[in-house]
């Protein structure tokens, strides 16, 4: 239930920001284990996780905050010994939107977003946090590297999150190379309507209970 709150508490951020202050821009990720593409030699393994992101990007402030929540999770690896989560982060930037089949270099920090639960036996979980894009420390010093300053760095994540050339993925022992994965999107109107729906009616659940 706590998990379900805090996905609504962010769904109902979501449904105010763009009338509110127009300077929250959001996007949601859907992760799965299908979305997956294992590095080239990396036998692939059939994974049920799942997970749901909500991020919101402050485009007066370049704060980028968001919401994960996972579960299911590969509990060992092929040769038997316990899996668990040992990365998440956002990867960026494919050559073309929403591109399949192809794999691209970690853009946030590593090897996982501030307070992400890492470890053997963690197979499910949840994390909040937030991240500053205009700090160094906020990306991957090898992305960093890529251009002439944490500026420019900045500017070509933001572009790739906004232009569907970035994905979010999940690693564990049983899968080195990422076990769920999901596209960075900007959801559709009636998305958010849904989701606006859904905390009314948790909403009114809740009051029935009380």
């Amino acid at each position: 239930m706590k998990t379900l709150l805090a996905i609504a508490a962010t769904a109902a951020t979501l449904v105010v920001a763009p009338f509110a202050g127009a300077t929250l821009l959001p996007f949601h990720v859907l992760l799965s284990g299908a979305n997956e593409v294992p590095p080239t030699n990396v036998p692939p393994i059939s994974s049920s996780g799942t997970g749901f992101v909500t991020l919101q990007l402050d485009t007066v402030t370049q704060i980028l905050s968001a919401h994960i929540a996972f579960s299911g999770l590969v509990p060992t690896t092929p040769g038997g010994a316990p899996s668990g989560t040992t990365a998440a982060h956002i990867h960026c930037c494919l050559a073309s939107p929403f591109l399949t089949g192809a794999n691209v270099g970690v853009a946030t920090l590593v090897p996982a977003f501030p307070g992400f639960p890492l470890g053997v036996g963690v197979l499910s979980g949840t994390d909040d946090f937030t991240l500053d894009l205009n700090l160094a420390s906020s990306y991957n010093p090898a992305f960093v590297a890529m251009f002439p300053n944490v500026a420019a760095a900045e500017a070509a994540f933001i572009n790739g999150l906004e232009t569907g050339r970035t994905y979010l993925n999940i690693h564990t022992t049983a899968a080195p190379g990422g076990e769920i994965r999901g596209f960075v999107v900007v959801p559709e109107p009636g998305t958010i309507a849904l989701l606006g729906l859904a905390l009314a009616v948790l909403g009114f659940s809740r009051r029935r209970l009380n």
